[in-house]
């Protein structure tokens, strides 16, 4: 994501204690990263990190909704 090597402190810990979702992408050829999702985390964050991720526009949206109503406090 970032595009150069990182340290897997970074990855595992990056989104508020919870696991890039690149995670697995990056780390599988290195460590049997799957096996180390699961006795790390708990359900609720391997099944977000397991979750397809949401289409641009809907991200994009969401952030012109958010930026309208700042702009009207």
């Amino acid at each position: 994501m970032l595009g150069h090597m990182v340290h897997f402190k970074y990855c595992r810990s990056v989104n508020q204690e919870s696991p890039c979702k690149k995670i697995l992408d990056c780390w599988f050829e290195q460590i049997p990263i799957q096996q180390y999702i699961s006795e790390n985390f708990d359900t609720q964050v391997i099944e977000k990190l397991m979750s397809k991720p949401k289409p641009k526009i809907m991200s994009i949206l969401e952030l012109v909704e958010q930026a309208k109503a700042a702009k009207q406090k």
